[in-house]
């Protein structure tokens, strides 16, 4: 779906009438073209190997217009990284908010978490693929991320437990998850099919399936002789 998207990049305005018509944008709405842009480049290129320019031409602006909004492609960088986890955390707190029970909530976060990556697949790629992880100028941004993540996790543990066991536990239904995610997406594109709905997917069922096993292993938890200063 990158791919796509990279492919389509400029194809409906030709570069003079995107810039005019860029430049007739309101200044909030500009921004998010270009937070838009740059979140497919980024996800599809590499942080090092995008551009400024290639942003701007994506937009339809000149570089110039970028430095009006961030000060250097590192802070758009770190700003797009806060911007698209904000998002995912609000569809998950969304999706949750009005759950009837704590299972209720496992189910809806995992399929919140499959419907955002699925419709948004580039700010996905920017938060979870391992090429940004590995770069040490961001590992800070994104183990903030991760943990807000885990925090969101670690309110449905209503366990007895130490709080280190928890965090463990949090730790290990993110990764389930997310390697899950992570294989469903990737037969999704092999399969060449790609339906532009989400409920039209396999999708649905990929996370209620491993919602369920999530549950029973948060179920089963015990405390053992290494919370020694667990509650109760």
């Amino acid at each position: 779906m990158i791919r796509v998207a990279m492919a389509r990049l400029g194809e409906d305005e030709q570069p003079d009438e995107a810039a005019g018509h860029a430049q007739r944008m309101p200044k909030e709405r500009r921004r998010q073209l270009l937070i838009d842009q740059a979140r497919v480049h980024f996800a599809a290129k590499g942080f090092h190997a995008t551009s400024m320019q290639d942003i701007a031409a994506a937009a339809g602006v000149t570089k110039p217009v970028i430095y009006q909004h961030f000060s250097s492609k590192r802070s758009l960088y770190l700003d797009l990284l806060g911007i698209t986890g904000e998002e995912m955390f609000g569809r998950i707190r969304t999706a949750t908010a009005n759950s009837q029970s704590v299972h209720q909530q496992v189910i809806a976060g995992f399929d919140s978490f499959f419907r955002f990556a699925y419709e948004n697949r580039s700010g996905y790629e920017l938060l979870f693929a391992s090429g940004p992880r590995r770069d040490p100028e961001f590992q800070g941004a994104l183990s903030e991320i991760e943990d807000e993540l885990a925090d969101l996790v670690t309110s449905t543990i209503e366990v007895p437990i130490s709080e280190t066991h928890r965090r463990f536990i949090a730790l290990g239904v993110i990764a389930l998850a997310e390697g899950t995610l992570r294989r469903w997406l990737r037969e999704l594109d092999l399969s060449g099919a790609v339906p532009t709905d989400y409920e039209a997917t396999s999708g649905p069922m990929w996370s209620r399936r491993i919602a369920e096993l999530a549950w029973a292993g948060l179920r089963g938890i015990q405390a053992d002789e290494l919370d020694g200063d667990s509650p109760g």
